[in-house]
């Protein structure tokens, strides 16, 4: 490092306040979901370490997510212990002026007697990447693993599954904890952000910082031995997950009416109520049963479903209340299938969920990312017995025809 870049001796003389960044003012890593992710996963991976060293000192503890920090440590007072800063980026290895306000913050709030202890405080640095950290900054690189001071986001819940296995009761499953223990922070994380949209003139840190996650909360999902969740905590999940993973895409972009679509979209979503949101769910979902599990938050949540129904939604405009198409001759709906499996297969899966199903009776086509065109659902689920007469009025498909559409005919409007 050049003598340019070096921090001056002379103590910098600002508030807590004036050290914030634009991030921090705005949306914070909450408001971007992808920092979001890594910034939740190292926050209950430093958790879990602290029970596993010492659960009696830190039993009263909390985790506060982007009150001072991307995540902050608070004791039984409310005073920080350590506060944590979380970077996840593609190229870049140089946050020397991260490191200079982290500093800065550092004093103000000492100044203003909100650190544990000013002489012993640690600031954390955790990285997707290996970075230099010059001893001009108190800044301490995350020790991941031993030797090892970064971690890619791919890997870190590995090393969440190796502390859960740890500290969780012998019978319990281990990635049905560390889910368990996610969805704590998922659940935080989207309470404070809707709390956000309803008083706008509130910046978001400071309603972060009213806000906090006790340690108990952790400890008791450890020594529970089934995982549940709580109720309304599943459509809480669920409608995190799907916002996080079209903004995380999103972000990727360099088209704007793409990112405008999603942002469209994915407004919409956050207005939703509980039942709006799990009748959408379950039509963009609709060979899965929609159970409040961590089983089906797992299957319905995966990369390759939430990308199928990414690419349909920023290639063609939804109708931004309804979320569907309309179109002169059909009402159309997007949805998560794809080519994973034959379509006969799929239109099977289809078929014996039905009963789950109430939006093939407003809807004539299922919008895939397939090749393949299913004309008539309960056709291709090749139904050997046909329903009893008295009954027929369970059975959608018996009565309404519904079809599943391939990507290129929607794009070639073939049915329109």
């Amino acid at each position: 490092m050049g003598k340019e870049d070096k921090v001056s001796e002379k103590p910098v003389k600002v508030d807590a306040k004036s050290a914030i960044s634009h991030r921090e003012e705005t949306n914070s890593a909450i408001g971007s979901w992808s920092g979001y992710i890594y910034q939740g996963l190292c926050g209950i991976l430093v958790v879990l370490r602290m029970l596993k060293a010492d659960a009696t000192v830190c039993k009263d503890y909390s985790l506060q997510l982007d009150g001072y920090e991307d995540f902050s440590i608070l004791d039984d007072q409310g005073k920080i212990v350590s506060m944590h800063q979380c970077k996840s980026d593609k190229n870049r290895t140089n946050y020397d002026e991260e490191f200079k306000k982290m500093m800065a913050k550092v004093d103000g709030l000492g100044a203003q007697g909100k650190l544990q202890d000013l002489a012993t405080h640690k600031c954390y640095f955790h990285c997707n990447r290996q970075v230099t950290i010059s001893d001009d900054y108190k800044v301490v690189a995350y020790q991941f693993e031993q030797n090892k001071t970064y971690c890619e986001p791919g890997n870190i819940q590995a090393l969440l599954d190796a502390e859960v296995a740890i500290l969780k009761k012998a019978e319990a499953d281990t990635q049905a904890v560390r889910a368990a223990l996610e969805t704590i922070v998922n659940g935080e994380v989207l309470s404070t952000q809707q709390a956000y949209f309803d008083t706008p003139k509130t910046k978001l840190y400071e309603i972060a910082r009213r806000r906090k996650i006790p340690f108990a909360k952790f400890s008791e999902t450890l020594e529970k031995t089934i995982m549940s969740y709580a109720p309304g905590d599943f459509l809480l999940q669920m409608k995190q997950a799907y916002i996080l993973g079209m903004e995380v895409r999103a972000a990727e972009e360099e088209d704007e009416e793409i990112r405008k679509r999603i942002g469209l979209f994915t407004q919409r979503l956050r207005e939703l109520s509980d039942e709006e949101m799990r009748k959408f769910l379950q039509r963009v979902n609709p060979k899965d049963k929609l159970e409040d599990t961590h089983q089906c938050w797992h299957d319905i949540t995966t990369g390759e479903r939430l990308n199928y129904l990414y690419n349909l939604v920023t290639e063609f405009p939804l109708d931004t209340k309804a979320l569907h198409w309309e179109t002169a001759k059909s009402r159309q709906t997007p949805s998560t299938l794809g080519n994973d499996m034959g379509m006969d297969k799929v239109s099977k899966r289809i078929y014996e969920n039905q009963a789950n199903l109430d939006f093939p009776w407003i809807y004539d086509w299922i919008v895939g990312h397939v090749d393949e065109h299913v004309d008539n659902i309960e056709d291709a689920a090749h139904v050997i017995n046909k329903m009893e007469a008295e009954s027929e009025s369970k059975y959608i498909f018996h009565i309404k025809k519904v079809g599943i559409l391939t990507k290129k005919e929607k794009r070639d409007g073939t049915f329109d």
